[in-house]
């Protein structure tokens, strides 16, 4: 169940924020935070390694990396810590929102520039450090 509740937590709040920087951002370039720190609306239409995406091959691969966590987390002998299963469920989110984006608009919106990091969005960071955080705590 936690994965999950932090998963629909994840795409809610992702696509919230790219409702917004759509709303608010689509005018300008980008607005500067801080001197290394950008919000800018942007929309990533490739896949993996600039390779266009399929939709078909996009929603075959979600649904086996869902059944798979799942099945996993079920198991409980790899993930039985519950912020392990937060923290997948935070990766599946943001696979979700991200594939919800490509599906519905198109492409990817991204919309946080850090100095000389690729823009990003709140769903590539709940990949990243979900998947980061599942890993440091297995048992």
């Amino acid at each position: 169940m936690l994965l999950i509740m932090s998963a629909a937590c994840l795409v809610l709040a992702d696509q919230l924020t790219k409702a917004l920087a759509a709303r608010l951002l689509a005018d300008q370039r980008s607005v500067r935070l801080s001197p290394h720190i950008y919000l800018c609306y942007a929309k990533n239409t490739f896949g993996v390694a600039g390779v266009p995406s399929k939709r078909s091959a996009l929603l075959i691969l979600w649904g086996v990396a869902f059944i798979t966590l799942v099945l996993v987390v079920w198991d409980g002998r790899l993930f039985h810590h519950s912020a392990a299963r937060v923290a997948l469920g935070a990766a599946l989110g943001g696979a979700t929102s991200n594939l919800y984006d490509r599906l519905r608009r198109g492409g990817v919106i991204d919309l946080v520039k850090v100095s000389w990091w690729p823009v990003f969005n709140l769903a590539d960071v709940g990949i990243t450090a979900g998947a980061i955080a599942a890993i440091w705590f297995i048992r």
